[in-house]
């Protein structure tokens, strides 16, 4: 097999890894289609506002010295090419991230105090946009979400995973 065609087995690996996850996981939580593809969505714009939320948490100046040298370095081990797996290999270049990520921010957590975290990271209800609260009002999709009002956002979720209380 050549290079191209090793790239293109893993990647549709990946994708019917990831389609299979998609369903166990819709099938477990007890939601219907709409519902899982509205958490998913949820969860997607909760991970494009990490970034700059975490930004704003080490600039906060009640967030401890030492939680900022870790995010900082957090961001620099993302941003860096040189990691124990290198980023440019596919699929499995990422795989570093997945796990040092989490963990850096599950322990950067226990260091902060939590008025702070939640001032960045407040629950999902009072982190609804306001094209979020216009879909409720038109009276699409009614049923409450799984966890009701105050659904967790993916990283309390993790953290709990991970066996954060």
């Amino acid at each position: 097999m050549t290079t191209w065609q090793i790239v293109l087995l893993a990647v549709l690996v990946l994708l019917l890894v990831t389609a299979v996850a998609f369903v166990v996981w819709m099938r477990r939580a007890a939601m219907t289609p709409a519902e899982a593809g509205a958490e998913l969505k949820a969860l997607g714009i909760d991970l494009v506002r990490l970034p700059n939320r975490l930004r704003h948490l080490a600039a906060d100046p009640r967030t401890p010295r030492r939680a900022r040298w870790w995010l900082i370095g957090l961001a620099v081990y993302v941003a860096s090419p040189i990691d124990p797996i290198p980023d440019f290999l596919p699929v499995i270049g990422q795989l570093d991230e997945l796990v040092v990520v989490p963990l850096v921010l599950r322990r950067v957590r226990a260091m902060i105090p939590a008025e702070v975290w939640l001032e960045y990271f407040p629950p999902r209800a009072a982190a609804r946009t306001p094209s979020e609260t216009h879909v409720e009002a038109s009276g699409r999709d009614e049923r409450p979400r799984r966890g009701g009002e105050d659904a967790p956002s993916v990283w309390q979720r993790l953290r709990r995973r991970l066996g954060g209380a």
